[in-house]
């Protein structure tokens, strides 16, 4: 029972495998192959060995040399030549001068001038408050006659002006877009819809589609069948039997 399902995975295999060449034309290709890509082998094989000879005793030393006795000195000689004292400098000469200036200058500075500033604000705070009470009252008189213009003067002119003169333009433009505009679009698109649309599809897309399927995807569907696809298979059976495939 469990012999039966393998033999049937083989036959699939074997099915789907392609089929080899005849014994006559697989032999030449194999001498040809052999031929032509055992030099091609052999000079590879030749450049990987005298690639890692030269690396090995050639480049690998000479990167060795390099990095021991030019790169890491030149670096040592950047480290405590350029950085050390650039390093030294921006902390000696210029961050802590800095810090203690700002420690004993700036701060002390801006402390006494916030300092000044809130007791002069504590000394004219009647001031502050006699001019906010003003500015209360002036805005106050500024809504009041705001309101006064709004209620009074804009309402009625902007009622008027919809009454007399808004409201007719826009009846009359209602009126001539519903019994004038909307039935001549009406009919222009029932004049196309029955003359441009009829004619381009009896005269364009009919014509068109049944010449694409009498004429063009038969011969399409024959060139397909009867070349294209022998051709993929003979492909697959010579690639088969070179063994790139």
């Amino acid at each position: 029972m469990t012999g039966r399902p393998q033999r049937r995975g083989r036959v699939a295999t074997r099915v789907n495998e392609p089929e080899p060449l005849p014994a006559w034309l697989a032999w030449p290709i194999r001498v040809i192959a052999v031929i032509v890509v055992v030099p091609f082998k052999l000079a590879w094989d030749g450049l990987v060995a005298v690639s890692r000879f030269l690396w090995r005793y050639g480049l690998k030393p000479v990167a060795w040399f390099v990095y021991q006795w030019i790169l890491r000195p030149v670096a040592y000689a950047l480290y405590y030549v350029i950085w050390v004292p650039i390093r030294w400098l921006v902390v000696h000469v210029f961050w802590r001068p800095l810090a203690w200036l700002g420690k004993h200058v700036l701060v002390p500075l801006l402390t006494a001038l916030w300092n000044g500033l809130v007791a002069f604000l504590r000394w004219t705070l009647p001031f502050w408050r006699f001019l906010g009470r003003v500015l209360v009252t002036a805005a106050g008189a500024v809504i009041w006659t705001l309101q006064f213009l709004y209620r009074y003067v804009l309402t009625p002119i902007g009622v008027g002006l919809y009454r007399f003169l808004l409201r007719p333009i826009g009846l009359t433009i209602a009126w001539i877009w519903r019994w004038i505009v909307v039935p001549i679009g009406m009919a222009v698109a029932w004049a196309w819809n029955h003359s441009v649309v009829l004619l381009w599809r009896y005269l364009v897309v009919i014509p068109v589609s049944w010449t694409w399927r009498t004429l063009v995807v038969p011969p399409v569907k024959w060139v397909h069948a009867a070349i294209l696809r022998p051709a993929a298979d003979a492909v697959r059976r010579v690639l088969a039997t070179l063994g790139l495939r």
